[in-house]
């Protein structure tokens, strides 16, 4: 009686431990995914925050990007360059390239911009720069929220609703099954006593089958007498 119950709930655990490993499988590769790209192969996505590279992007876009020697850059190459004195970066156009002392003098332009910038950008031959390799529409929206203090905000509210509904599932889920478990007890007691019920029947027709027989074979007994 207590095998098929026990096996349901073994299966039932099995599947929400697959779910929890293949969603924390999930959710590691995403988180891991760009970091492992950037430090073993140089790739990258850089939003942009600005008008200054349209028409070719556009705010909200992002570039896909891939580190190169900056003496393997070339004057066209969109390159993504820390803003000097600031945290941030920008990515625009080389328009000039200049050996100065052993470095490379770097002059970039935003192509929506009238002038190049004013402090060219001084990188050694072997330093890595982040170089465009595609642009993709819109994810920079996403990738800018994401980081901002609201989209962190979200991110945690999101994941305290996930708990919260995970936690009333597996209460619904659980009250599910020892109804089913009630229910399926209640149709074999009633299975079980129909079968019994009709086995007594059976037994009380035999019965009178047999006693039926013996009248029968007496009356003819007294006829022939």
């Amino acid at each position: 009686m207590s095998k098929r119950p026990v096996n349901r709930k073994r299966k039932s655990k099995f599947r929400v431990i697959a779910l929890k490993t293949l969603a924390i499988i999930f959710i590691s590769g995403i988180v891991a995914t760009p970091t492992i790209l950037h430090n073993f192969y140089g790739y990258g996505i850089s939003p942009v925050l600005s008008g200054s590279m349209r028409p070719f992007a556009q705010p909200g876009d992002a570039f896909i990007t891939v580190e190169k020697p900056a003496s393997q850059l070339q004057v066209g190459d969109i390159v993504t360059l820390h803003a000097a004195g600031t945290e941030s970066f920008y990515a625009h156009r080389i328009v000039d390239i200049k050996n100065q002392n052993g470095l490379l003098r770097i002059t970039t332009k935003g192509d929506a911009n009238d002038l190049a910038e004013v402090d060219p950008y001084l990188a050694a031959p072997v330093q890595k720069v982040p170089v465009t390799l595609a642009r993709i529409s819109w994810i920079g929206h996403i990738l800018v929220y994401l980081t901002s203090v609201q989209g962190r905000q979200a991110a945690l509210a999101l994941i305290v609703v996930a708990n919260v509904l995970t936690l009333i599932m597996a209460m619904f889920k659980k009250k599910i099954e020892e109804r089913n478990f009630r229910l399926e007890q209640v149709y074999k007691d009633l299975y079980t006593e129909a079968r019994t019920t009709t086995e007594h029947d059976k037994r009380k027709i035999q019965l009178y089958k047999e006693l039926y027989a013996e009248s029968r074979n007496e009356l003819q007994t007294i006829k022939e007498n």
